[in-house]
């Protein structure tokens, strides 16, 4: 057997007892061998007994994973039916005895080599035997698209057999990447933990197994709420990272090379800078940060996680009374920034704060202290360096570790508390959605008081050995462009506000390194994506959050493309693919029941990623947490692969004669009519004394005019795009406007929106 396998899975049963009588029936004691690195690695299965004892069974595992194909080897199954990309380079069982176990659906033989394979399979099942099936969304090169539940429909076809769910939970992510140059194989160290098996309850009828993904979703959540237990917290799992690698680039300085920051480096600068702030802030819990994104913010973050201090990132794009509001309602004392920054951005005079100036407290940090710090990260080992010189602090894991401040968009920012468990269970799921890894160089120019910022752009790459290029400021395009061509970053995550100002001024080939360019915050038009990617070669691809979720939940990924076809990662117009550890669904808004796919309702999501609640506010807390489901305020509904798309803000809607108009959905048709990707107006309503709400769009009449349109040709092209008379406003209904205000984040200000709004509408009364 060849060296890719190396060491052996030892399997358990959570569930021995009540398995014990079929035991025998339904694991196969398989060993098989998977390239970990040195030791063992052990599965324990949950939900034994959820095997049907009756044969011709179909065990279903979603997405291409080696190790997971594997897996199901130890069920109770004849052969594996998967994707062959033996084009990629070849699929490891290939010249294995484990080579004849697996059915390959070869994508380059077309149509009549899928058919054959789901022939094979299907006659498997019709023979009383079981299988297990790794579903891929798939689309040949002739247009036709193979997904989970139509390979499913061909293999029951004319057979009773029971569909049973499956979910690998390999708390590090796969042993494998899929890249567009084919797959690779990756150091992981996974035998520091052990993976887990969900078995699910069978799904018996053909309506049932259209929502297979769902069922597995929900599996990868319960889980999550499992394997992450055997995970460090983020603090930890950066410490252990950078004892690991600490030659590793962690922080690439963009103004000298010669100041890049290895994960060594950063360890010892964590280290001492924790020790002065535990001197500093003595009994203080809740620290504030007044720092953009930039090494210096990620190092203070880090050492006030590492010694049990809650951080507040301030927002420094906020107004004063905002700022003023976000630090009474947190109880902050005292505010670490840079003299550096505040000759830039200056501090605001509020009453009792105390500023620390990072400048001042590292000149109390001495080279002898630096220099015994690093030797012991040598000598020591990880542990007893993390307990005797790092102090780590050992919190709770539902112990808060941030408080960020929502976006403020409709009125006084809310302070949201997020734990250690909720980051370091979000962290680890956002790396296996988005497939990140060391080899990864992160370019971070969300701000920190952002919340995809905070866990996406810190606390992620330095998990698992990736670099990361702080740029502090997102409408720098020039500097951000030459910062992803000059360290050659492969990730970047934006939003849509801050790619119009890329579009304008960033060079063509700056961008040609990325392999994923994430946005969210804010509706990505598709237009805007389609000029991006005709100007730099790389499609912007939409993902979604909430600072209440920690924040990512559904992330859309690059399609890969194989002979014959592609590999689909993204869907049009959607959020993306829920990533794994989070569940969603779709309800009704008004009765909360449960919508079947592809039915637009109320979006709820759960997950360890939930937040710990509002900032002493239990009230608003109860109201938007049911039963662990986290109620998003957002219109949406999900497909069969698990793709959701967002219809509409359940608050951006004007309930107008009775019928609920989205006053997003507007704004975008409004926007494609002109095909562009500026933002040209935005819509908002008013009440109206005869149907209850009046739409007012507010636009700038500059920008309208050089795409050579007046008001009333504009809505006669949005009328022709055979929207409902409802939803068109009237000609008196536009109005136009000096500038169309938006946040730090890059969200369109809704509060500043309505109240605009509700001057014209009183001017016009």
């Amino acid at each position: 057997m060849q060296s890719f396998f190396s060491a052996a899975i030892i399997v358990e049963s959570s569930s021995w007892l009540t398995a014990a009588g079929i035991l025998g029936l339904l694991l196969l004691q398989i060993i098989f061998l998977i390239k970990k690195g040195s030791g063992s690695a052990k599965i324990t299965m949950h939900g034994i007994e959820n095997i049907p004892v009756k044969s011709g069974v179909i065990f279903v595992a979603s997405q291409i994973r080696f190790d997971e194909q594997f897996a199901l080897l130890n069920l109770p199954v004849k052969k594996i039916l998967v994707f062959d990309l033996s084009a990629l380079p070849c699929h490891p069982a290939q010249n294995t005895p484990l080579h004849n176990l697996i059915i390959y659906i070869q994508p380059n033989l077309g149509l009549r080599g899928i058919v054959k394979a789901l022939k094979e399979a299907r006659s498997i099942i019709k023979n009383n035997e079981n299988i297990g099936v790794v579903t891929e969304w798939f689309k040949t090169s002739s247009g036709f698209e193979i997904d989970s539940f139509r390979v499913l429909k061909a293999i029951l076809k004319k057979t009773n057999a029971s569909v049973v769910p499956i979910h690998l939970e390999q708390p590090k992510g796969s042993n494998f990447t899929i890249r567009k140059k084919g797959v690779f194989n990756r150091n992981i160290i996974n035998n520091e933990t052990h993976w887990h098996l969900f078995i699910g309850k069978p799904l018996t009828t053909l309506e049932e197994a259209k929502e297979i993904k769902s069922v597995i979703q929900s599996l990868s959540v319960e889980a999550a709420n499992i394997a992450h237990n055997d995970l460090p917290l983020v603090h930890i799992g950066f410490a252990l990272q950078a004892l690991r690698n600490p030659e590793k680039v962690c922080f690439p300085d963009n103004t000298n090379p010669k100041l890049n920051l290895t994960y060594g480096k950063a360890l010892v600068a964590v280290s001492c800078l924790g020790k002065q702030l535990r001197h500093e802030l003595k009994e203080e819990t809740i620290v504030g940060i007044w720092l953009p994104n930039s090494t210096g913010s990620a190092l203070t973050n880090i050492a006030l996680g590492t010694i049990g201090k809650i951080s507040v990132n301030l927002n420094y794009t906020a107004s004063i009374g905002i700022l003023e509001h976000c630090i009474k309602k947190s109880g902050v004392k005292t505010v670490i920034t840079a003299k550096r920054f505040t000759s830039k951005v200056s501090w605001p005079d509020i009453k009792n704060i105390r500023l620390l100036y990072l400048e001042d407290i590292m000149q109390n940090i001495s080279s002898t202290e630096k220099i015994l710090t690093f030797l012991a990260s040598k000598i020591l080992t990880p542990s007893l360096f993390i307990k005797t010189i790092l102090k780590a602090h050992q919190p709770n894991k539902d112990d808060t570790l941030t408080i960020i401040f929502s976006s403020g968009s409709t009125g006084n920012p809310k302070g949201v508390m997020l734990t250690y468990n909720n980051i370091t269970s979000n962290v680890w799921s956002t790396i296996k959605g988005a497939d990140v890894d060391y080899t990864d160089c992160l370019l971070g120019a969300l701000p920190f008081f952002h919340s995809f910022g905070y866990t996406v752009s810190m606390w992620t790459p330095i998990q698992v050995g990736a670099s990361i290029v702080y740029q502090p400021d997102p409408r720098q395009a020039r500097d951000i462009g030459a910062a992803c061509k000059s360290y050659q970053c492969t990730a970047y995550l934006s939003t849509a506000t801050f790619l119009r100002f890329c579009l304008k001024k960033s060079e063509s080939d700056d961008f040609k390194s990325l392999r994923i360019l994430i946005c969210g915050a804010e509706k990505l038009p598709i237009q805007l994506a389609k000029d991006f990617e005709s100007k730099f070669g790389i499609l912007p691809l939409e993902g979604y959050g909430c600072t209440e979720l920690s924040p990512v939940v559904c992330i859309n990924k690059g399609d890969i493309t194989i002979p014959e076809g592609t590999i689909l990662g993204q869907m049009a117009g959607s959020i993306g693919q829920i990533i794994p550890g989070v569940s969603i669904k779709i309800v009704d808004p008004d009765t909360l029941e449960i919508l079947p796919p592809n039915h637009e309702g109320m979006v709820l999501a759960t997950g360890a990623n939930v937040m710990k609640g509002y900032l002493d506010d239990p009230e608003k807390t109860a109201s938007v947490i049911i039963d662990g489901w986290y109620i998003t305020g957002d219109m949406g509904k999900i497909n069969f692969e698990s793709y959701v798309t967002l219809t509409g803000r359940l608050s951006r809607f004007a309930k107008i004669g009775g019928e609920m108009v989205p006053l997003e959905r507007l704004e975008d048709e409004l926007h494609e009519v002109l095909q562009s990707s500026e933002r040209v107006c935005a819509v908002t309503c008013v009440p109206d004394s005869t149907r209850g709400e009046r739409i007012l769009v507010l636009f700038l009449p500059s920008i309208l005019e050089s795409f050579g349109l007046d008001v009333k040709t504009w809505i006669k092209k949005l009328s022709s795009r055979g929207l409902p008379n409802l939803w068109v406003p009237s000609e008196k209904d536009f109005h136009p406007i000096n500038e169309i205000a938006v946040l730090g984040s890059g969200k369109l200000d809704l509060a500043n929106l309505k109240v605009k709004a509700m001057e014209i509408a009183m001017v016009k009364a």
